[in-house]
């Protein structure tokens, strides 16, 4: 009965220790990066749509746009006036979780989203 015993715990151990190992998070998910996103703007829509980063990653757009306009990122209070072959790097640490608003400031039309995941 106890060598029984003995090796139901053995195998729940090795069972639970498989499980650990299988299911943890990648360690390069979970800690801040640094990510550089080409945004680009034409015709007045936003390429990508939703821009998606994680929670305290040090984040980069670098973005284009075939018009002049003054793009804003709600929330983040980002402005920055773009202009037709000028690529613009707008820099900023992803510091609030949650859906901000992306949008054209000279025609109050929103371009897309940021999203900024939790960690």
């Amino acid at each position: 009965m106890a060598v029984r015993i003995s090796v139901l715990a053995l195998i729940s151990v090795l069972i639970l220790g498989g499980l650990f190992v299988i299911l943890r998070p990648d360690p390069n998910e979970t800690s801040p990066g640094k990510r550089s996103l080409g945004v680009e703007i034409e015709d007045g829509n936003m390429t990508p749509e939703q821009i998606s980063v994680h929670e305290g990653d040090k984040v980069t757009l670098n973005v284009t746009t075939d018009r002049p306009l003054e793009m804003h990122v709600h929330g983040y209070d980002l402005e920055e006036e773009i202009e037709p072959d000028e690529p613009t790097k707008i820099s900023f640490e992803a510091d609030l979780t949650g859906r901000f608003p992306v949008e054209n400031h000279d025609t109050e039309a929103e371009l897309g989203a940021l999203v900024v995941e939790p960690r």
